[in-house]
């Protein structure tokens, strides 16, 4: 019996023994396993990762190398086809005060350009003042319609050729609509609606607004935001004829 009792005893220490390296097993190793399967798959995640780093680099290469080529297409663009007087919004203030120049410029343009097409100008170009507040310029485009405007041709083909002319026009670009034809040859009278654009320059990066002048409306020279050029965009648009 005593040996018996002997054996239960050692039996049930082996038993307790056993379900204590359990206990330890769960609650030590076999987290511990799990911590580092975890950041074993975390490791293989990163290392992918990592692999596509020079792809990644590559794209970003190429993205930039996009951008670069389209500023030097919109460079191109802006030397041929704007006014070499356009207004850079960089600077509002600047801008506001070199907006005259500009529109000097488009309109001996739009003078000019029928005669080097072979026709007569039968209209005048009145451009319009800038607006009274330097942060009222359009940003991103200014347009300027200039109404209906009339040309003296020779021949139909000739006028035909005058109003395809237009888009060849340097340093400008010109909408023209609407062409109705009246007379005879040699007294074709060419009669349409004519358009200008110009694209400001960081017009989508525009400098910040200019503060309110403590004397604006007093009239003036630019400084005075109220009077400096006038009626802002509703004055002096458009052509007249002859």
């Amino acid at each position: 019996m005593k040996g018996l009792s002997m054996f239960a005893k050692v039996s049930i220490g082996l038993v307790a023994t056993i379900v204590v390296a359990a206990a330890i097993y769960l609650l030590g190793i076999r987290p511990t396993l799990q911590n580092i399967k975890y950041h074993e798959d975390n490791i293989a995640q990163l290392e992918q990762k990592v692999a596509q780093i020079p792809r990644a680099r590559q794209l970003v290469q190429q993205a930039q190398a996009r951008v670069e080529q389209a500023n030097r297409d919109l460079a191109a663009i802006d030397r041929a086809k704007m006014p070499v007087n356009t207004i850079d919004l960089s600077d509002r203030l600047k801008a506001w005060m070199q907006y005259p120049d500009m529109t000097r410029e488009i309109a001996k343009k739009l003078e000019a350009w029928p005669a080097k097409t072979g026709v007569q100008r039968l209209y005048t170009v009145a451009m319009p003042p800038p607006p009274n507040d330097p942060n009222a310029i359009p940003a991103l485009a200014l347009v300027f319609p200039l109404g209906t405007v009339q040309v003296r041709a020779s021949s139909f083909e000739g006028l035909l050729n005058h109003v395809r002319k237009w888009n060849d026009v340097p340093n400008l670009v010109v909408l023209v609509d609407g062409l109705t034809i009246s007379g005879m040859s040699p007294n074709l009278i060419g009669s349409y609606t004519l358009v200008a654009f110009v694209y400001p320059r960081n017009g989508d990066r525009p400098g910040p607004n200019v503060p309110s002048s403590p004397q604006a409306g007093a009239g003036g020279a630019p400084g005075g935001f109220g009077g400096g050029f006038g009626g802002g965009f509703g004055g002096g648009f458009g052509a007249s004829g002859p």
